[in-house]
């Protein structure tokens, strides 16, 4: 049994996010959301989320906003920062991925320095590109499970040409090792939260580095008990099955091998950004009907809002977390 597949997203009337042809199957729909009939003390399995309710994966959106990139920019000049508005899923543009940059000094291009970056749960792969655009020493690996996604992203790459040094893998990590491991450095970006068996988890991506790897993680936690509502929001359009605590998650990390942990709370400035994505989002309603369409908008408009509403209500926390793998 697959330990975590997550659902093909629902489909809608807009091309699909394979950029070019569309995947001939859907995956197996391994996840089905409980969120709605489970007991609030109830223990998540891996069948818990579910991403058809999320907004920000639905079929289409980056093919839209691709077009309507080519319409006034010819793809022979695209590169990867105008590929990184239209395939970033996460907050505050590029700066988690130049805090990481930092962090695995990837600018040490000195004899003998290694730089091979995992990207797990890569997405629409932004960073990754970034990185391997801004450091050309580095050779970046994605990882993504969802085969729409992890297609659209190397078509993406294939455009800015830079496939040798940005490579991509649709690979569940339960099942089978990251080709290419071990890795010098680890990034991963709200993609833990997806995924509610942690300790396995953990020690998968802890197999996948070297002695000595460094870990940079930005995620959710669960910053004070989660209300009923919390939990069927975060289980329903966020795709979140459960969250730990910070004692919980730090406990996790170091049981799979994870020191020096430093753990940095993020809710004070992402709270105010989910809201100005929600506010630009909305302000922008006429051209977003033209590129994606009603129902598409609608999608958007309930995960945006579902975020920002988490967030104010202040039990969900956000936090940047770095780590090594023990030596």
């Amino acid at each position: 049994r697959r330990r975590f597949r997550p659902a093909r997203p629902v489909a809608h009337s807009a091309p699909r996010d394979s950029v070019g042809e569309r995947p001939p199957t859907p995956p197996p729909r391994f996840f089905r959301s409980r969120a709605a009939g489970m007991a609030p003390d109830a223990t998540p399995t891996m069948k818990d989320a579910d991403f058809s309710q999320m907004g920000i994966y639905i079929d289409g959106r980056t093919k839209n906003e691709l077009d309507e990139l080519l319409r006034t920019k010819p793809a022979a000049e695209v590169n990867a920062r105008d590929l990184y508005a239209l395939s970033c899923m996460h907050y505050m543009d590029d700066e988690p991925m130049q805090n990481a940059a930092a962090f695995f000094n990837l600018s040490d291009a000195s004899e003998g320095a290694s730089h091979k970056v995992l990207d797990f749960g890569a997405g629409f792969a932004g960073d990754a590109r970034l990185i391997a655009e801004d450091h050309p020493a580095c050779e970046v690996t994605c990882v993504e499970v969802q085969p729409h996604i992890h297609a659209a992203a190397e078509q993406l790459t294939s455009i800015v040409g830079i496939a040798d040094r940005c490579k991509h893998q649709c690979v569940d990590v339960f099942e089978e090792a990251v080709r290419g491991a071990p890795f010098d450095h680890m990034l991963s970006v709200l993609v833990v939260l997806h995924i509610p068996d942690r300790d396995a988890l953990w020690k998968n991506l802890a197999r996948a580095l070297k002695p000595g790897g460094e870990v940079y993680v930005e995620d959710y936690f669960a910053r004070a008990p989660l209300t009923a509502e919390d939990k069927r929001q975060l289980a329903g359009p966020v795709a979140c099955p459960y969250l730990p605590s910070e004692e919980e998650y730090k406990k996790t990390l170091e049981g799979a091998g994870f020191v020096d942990v430093e753990w940095e709370v993020m809710n004070d400035r992402w709270l105010p950004f989910v809201e100005r994505r929600l506010a630009a989002f909305r302000a922008a309603e006429a051209r977003n009907r033209r590129v994606h369409g009603e129902a598409m908008c609608a999608e958007l408009d309930l995960f945006y809002r579902t975020v920002k509403e988490l967030f104010e209500r202040g039990n969900l926390g956000g936090v940047r977390i770095r780590a090594r793998k023990a030596k």
